[in-house]
């Protein structure tokens, strides 16, 4: 297989992966979480739910995961037969592949549970792990990452800095899904009475996010600030800048819906959002290291003789 194609199936994975976290939002707060309440089966003895709201929004989602397993078992194999062969790339789609699996097993303990917050926090945190897995498979499978291949971008202390930004982030989405799990989208199909709240004043939890979320902001323009002070090519600093813009934004929409009361609609673009913070920081992240395109051999053909050809530049 060639390794174009193999990059774009990672493609595909990636963009499944951020679906994944919208259609999962989609029925937490549609309440439809209970919607099917057996698993793998919808209902005891029933693939398929009753055409009824609820159970047709969960198994939506359920049909999202199974497409999502197919792209990540098709990145797999890519990675498997790409040539050249990468020993890293197939440990990273590797990794995308269990992860799918284990969020399949977590879901069905989220059902079982009946939508215990703490399990539910659990599984999209993975959520999250798989969305930076697949960035990192997207961005390493266009260039050269032989050993000695890279060269650092910016001064040491600036990275240091983009490892706190990460770090504090982790905590963030943590903090968030806590605040998501004290708040009033319980996620089930029966008035939001079955699933269990976190016992924690959702007011309390939400001071805690929004704090993490205003020092996030300031380690960012930190951050920013670093990057135009030192000597660090233009494309560097300009992810940086979106980052921050993208940042910003998020932290605008966070603090609208508690102050309009958590209307679902914008807890869902909270949501992406939140999916699009994370490939922006793993992905400005990963430009820190400059890695030149990976070059593989053109086919042959009659004339010439073939060319090493950059995969980017195709």
């Amino acid at each position: 297989m060639s390794a174009s194609l193999s990059h774009r199936l990672n493609l595909l994975a990636l963009a499944l992966v951020a679906l994944i976290v919208l259609t999962g939002g989609a029925v937490r707060l549609t309440g439809s979480g209970l919607g099917c309440s057996d698993w793998p089966e919808c209902s005891v003895g029933h693939l398929t739910p009753a055409l009824h709201f609820y159970g047709l929004v969960e198994f939506g989602n359920r049909l999202v995961s199974v497409v999502l397993t197919i792209a990540v078992l098709a990145a797999l194999a890519g990675t498997l037969l790409r040539r050249p062969h990468r020993r890293d790339l197939v440990y990273l789609s590797g990794g995308l592949v269990a992860g799918v699996l284990a969020q399949a097993v977590l879901g069905g303990i989220v059902v079982y549970t009946k939508l215990n917050p703490y399990v539910v926090m659990v599984h999209f945190a993975a959520t999250m792990l798989l969305v930076a897995d697949a960035v990192v498979l997207v961005h390493r499978s266009t260039r050269d990452y032989s050993p000695g291949s890279g060269h650092l971008l910016v001064p040491r202390p600036v990275l240091r800095l983009f490892y706190g930004v990460l770090a504090l982030l982790s905590v963030v989405v943590v903090a968030g899904t806590a605040t998501t799990g004290a708040g009033p989208h319980a996620g089930d199909a029966s008035g939001h009475v079955v699933a269990k709240r976190i016992p924690i004043a959702l007011r309390d939890m939400a001071e805690l996010h929004s704090s993490l979320v205003l020092l996030l902001v300031g380690l960012t323009v930190g951050l920013v600030v670093g990057l135009h002070v030192a000597e660090v090519p233009e494309r560097v600093r300009r992810s940086g800048r979106i980052l921050l813009v993208v940042m910003v934004a998020q932290a605008v929409v966070g603090f609208t819906q508690y102050f309009t009361h958590l209307p679902a609609l914008l807890v869902e673009v909270h949501l992406m959002g939140v999916t699009i913070l994370v490939i922006g920081v793993v992905q400005t992240f990963l430009v820190c290291t400059f890695h030149a395109p990976e070059v593989v051999l053109a086919p042959a053909v009659e004339g010439p003789a073939p060319a090493n050809v950059p995969i980017g530049a195709r």
